[in-house]
């Protein structure tokens, strides 16, 4: 697998001139197709945008497939595997942009904040047609923008980025609307891992679940799994495996004898400490006082 420390070696790679060490924004038609295409995995220290305008390949998410001409817009975050296949040349832009950017440039909101960066490829996003002219204009002007630049350059640049990742959080939520069915069905299997976790995971070394583990079971990016759990509940995964350890919890403290330092060991806890002042902070209660208010009714 090859690796990329910088934009410099993976400009050199491709062949493509480089005009900025820290941002690149290339038309795909004016890139080595064939490394493009069908490159073997790949990662890099940088972010990476890439809009397809003509997308000929395939990409399955759950039991649906897509297939057809629709733009499609995936992002890549510093670290992550990246493989891409297609049958045919694509047409469109890349934007590749180094973290490192940004101490010299304000931008609204920092690139990490986005958490789609760290969705896999069957989390891509999958334009409507106007979305599809709004990433194309919006690249475009990016892209002449960077091959005409001088002093006031670099900061329009990312200002076009920075728009064009804000649409992208709203088109992210029409996608996960569009597709209800098969987001309603994933959201309904995290929560019933969740209520058979502690039936499930019974030995002494049980652990406390995590947002990475039910994606690691539902084979979705734990961002991926959040932000759908979010757009049908209102709260992130992670508030949800939270409310239901509490639950657990409080089960326990009224049903057996056990002292809560064992609850909290049976609960996945490396220190009672923690889980503590994690019951506390969701109950208002101490799980001694909580038990005590409990058995005085």
């Amino acid at each position: 697998m090859k690796h990329f420390t910088d934009i410099q070696n993976i400009s050199e790679y491709y062949d493509v001139d480089l005009k900025h060490l820290l941002i690149n924004i290339q038309k795909y038609e004016e890139v080595n197709s064939d490394k493009i295409i069908k490159n073997e995995p790949i990662s890099f220290d940088f972010y990476k945008i890439s809009f397809v305008n003509n997308f000929n390949g395939f990409i399955q998410i759950g039991n649906t497939n897509f297939e057809g001409d629709n733009g499609v817009l995936h992002f890549v975050e510093p670290q992550q595997i990246y493989t891409c296949n297609s049958t045919n040349p694509w047409k469109g832009y890349e934007i590749l942009i180094h973290p490192n950017i940004f101490n010299k440039h304000f931008t609204h909101k920092k690139i990490s904040s986005y958490d789609f960066f760290s969705y896999e490829v069957n989390e891509t996003l999958l334009l409507t047609k106007e979305e599809k002219i709004s990433v194309g204009n919006l690249m475009k002007m990016a892209w002449e923008e960077f091959n005409n630049k001088d002093d006031f350059s670099i900061p329009i640049i990312l200002s076009y980025i920075s728009t064009l990742l804000n649409l992208s959080d709203r088109f992210y939520a029409r996608q996960f609307e569009t597709r209800k069915k098969l987001n309603n069905q994933l959201s309904n299997d995290f929560h019933n891992l969740l209520k058979t976790y502690y039936f499930k995971n019974t030995n002494s070394e049980v652990q406390q679940p995590t947002v990475q583990y039910f994606a690691d079971m539902l084979n979705v990016t734990p961002n991926y799994l959040s932000d759908t759990i979010k757009h049908h509940s209102g709260k992130p995964a992670l508030a949800i495996i939270h409310d239901f350890i509490i639950e657990e919890a409080k089960r326990q403290l009224i049903n057996s004898t056990q002292t809560v330092a064992e609850i909290s060991y049976h609960l996945g806890f490396e220190y009672p400490s923690y889980f503590s002042r994690l019951f506390k902070r969701k109950t208002n209660f101490s799980p001694t006082d909580f038990r005590k208010s409990v058995k005085s009714i």
